[in-house]
């Protein structure tokens, strides 16, 4: 084994043990007789990363800028086991996650947030979402993009206010985590009240809904299957965008091609991206069968060849923008995308209804950004590009009009499937760093990414460290991957310490709870009449 990096991570063995968070050194290697990357702990543990060429990419953009958080709530106090976010984390929230509720009308077996499975209700109250919201900003310095999550979020009847809430408090971006089934359902019966519960949403300040979709095969997607085609005409109408989400383990890596799929021939109807999500061996998800079901990104990739985008030149780690953001940025005190390397991978495809064209046919996107860093960074680097950089100074020029200046060399090919001009709104987005202009870019492009959350088996303090999707408690902004995967210290006991105290209101919202599920049996009593539906038929190409 050829030693690739060292870090540091968990000794999961000795935390199933004793309930102990104990730090131990681990290492990426190399198995050179098969081109395969593990982490590879003290303890014994081996658990696989992805292939060579993998890491051979993400490698070509490592995180190099770093910040800290304006008023950490606790000093650093170790290898990030003391979790806060502390004086020692090296980036900001880039996504607050705030968990609405663990009611749910769904029980996926991969699943730990339902109040059943819990044995309590949380359910917090508009004024502690606030408390948590005012936590947020004040440790950051700036309200953050918000998602809205659960459990299952549209089971709070007062979802409306608390993305009101969100918007008026500041926040640029607030999206939705939801199954779709109850939004589905609510079209399937009665689509103009459906339509009117989105678009209040959307007229709150909703900009975006990530719903759940593991596969178009009912089999494998028992989940959702039969709500999201509605759904997606419920979004639509409401005027909110919407992005997959697959869930991937062994058992539906077959489906992530035709996922995508589904979405290139659902984009008309709002479909802004997909993002894979491989599976974390944490919760109710059997430890015991994590071989079995491990999926890398490397392996979403790789399924993505029926497609044509296998190719890992097309994909991009979360850091390679970090510069590009920066730049586009309106104030220093913003989103950052300082994060490791290995977190996630991402690209665009422009689409013409029937296939995907990655971005990199039509920008030479690796020599873009690179000029992006050499332009924004370095004044050594600046002054090499000769007099007419100088000049340009002289007169006045920002980096911005610089870098608009530039892009002509850059471009492949200048308009997209529909006619499009691609640079025009590329150069908008880049002079104005605004909101509205880079949401004109994600109009005409399809986000096609993947964000592998770690589990007790691959967990590497150096990712936690420059985490940037933060989950929001009352008693601090959690790292994503620490809030969920040392569950029993951060998670189960901030929901169990803050759940719903009031007997008889627990009670109550757990008989509701359930006659939300009964409601999903009752709708799917009708499969043969929803497979006829010309809606459900589109969808799905039939």
């Amino acid at each position: 084994m050829k030693v690739l990096e060292e870090t540091l991570s968990i000794d999961e063995k000795h935390y199933y043990e004793t309930g102990e968070i104990r730090p131990v050194h681990a290492r990426y290697v190399l198995d050179e007789e098969t081109n395969t990357v593990y982490l590879e702990k003290d303890n014994g543990t081996r658990e696989r990363v992805g292939t060579l060429r993998y890491w051979e990419r993400i490698k070509k953009f490592p995180a190099k800028l770093e910040t800290r958080v304006k008023k950490p709530v606790r000093p650093f106090q170790g290898p990030c086991i003391s979790c806060g976010l502390c004086d020692g984390h090296k980036n900001t929230t880039a996504l607050l996650n705030v968990v609405a509720t663990n009611l749910c009308n769904l029980r996926c077996w991969y699943c730990f947030f339902y109040s059943e499975a819990a044995g309590y209700v949380y359910y917090p109250s508009l004024e502690e979402i606030r408390k948590m919201f005012e936590l947020a900003k004040s440790v950051n310095g700036y309200m953050p993009p918000i998602q809205i999550t659960g459990g299952e979020p549209t089971l709070r009847d007062d979802l409306v206010d608390i993305i009101r809430m969100a918007k008026e408090m500041g926040s640029s971006h607030v999206q939705l985590n939801t199954n779709s089934v109850k939004i589905g359902i609510m079209y399937y019966e009665d689509p103009k009240k459906a339509a009117n519960y989105v678009r209040q949403m959307r007229n709150a300040g909703l900009n975006v809904i990530y719903t759940s979709f593991d596969g178009v095969d009912p089999k494998i997607n028992f989940k959702n299957h039969y709500e999201i085609p509605f759904a997606l005409r419920a979004y639509h109408e409401g005027n909110v965008g919407s992005v997959l989400v697959p869930t991937v383990f062994q058992g539906n890596l077959d489906q992530v091609p035709k996922v995508l799929e589904f979405a290139i021939r659902n984009q008309k109807w709002g479909i802004k991206g997909v993002n894979y999500q491989p599976i974390s061996i944490v919760g109710m998800t059997p430890k015991n069968e994590r071989e079995k079901l491990r999926v890398t990104q490397a392996d979403v990739v790789e399924a993505l060849a029926p497609l044509g985008l296998d190719n890992m030149d097309y994909w991009y780690p979360v850091p390679s923008v970090q510069f590009l953001a920066d730049a586009m940025s309106p104030t220093p005190d913003n989103v950052h995308f300082y994060n490791n390397e290995k977190c996630g991978i991402a690209t665009y495809v422009f689409t013409d209804g029937k296939r995907a064209y990655p971005i990199t046919d039509y920008i030479d996107v690796d020599a873009f950004l690179q000029e992006v860093e050499e332009v924004f960074t370095s004044w050594k680097k600046k002054i090499a590009l000769g007099l007419s950089f100088l000049k340009k100074r002289i007169f006045g020029k920002s980096e911005r009009e610089i870098l608009i200046e530039k892009l002509d060399e850059y471009i492949k090919k200048r308009h997209l499937p529909d006619g499009t001009d691609l640079r025009a709104i590329i150069a908008r987005a880049i002079e104005t760093g605004h909101y509205e202009d880079l949401g004109k870019f994600h109009e005409k492009a399809l986000f096609i990414g993947m964000m592998h959350f770690m589990d007790p088996f691959n967990y590497d303090v150096n990712r936690v460290q420059r985490c940037s999707i933060h989950y929001a408690a009352p008693t601090g902004i959690y790292p994503f991957c620490t809030y969920n995967v040392w569950s029993e210290r951060y998670r189960d006991a901030l929901l169990k310490a803050y759940r719903i105290k009031d007997k008889e209101l627990e009670k109550k919202l757990m008989e509701y709870e359930k006659a939300e599920a009964r409601k999903v049996v009752e709708f799917r009593k009708h499969i043969d009449e929803i497979k006829e539906h010309p809606i459900y038929r589109e969808a799905y190409g039939l």
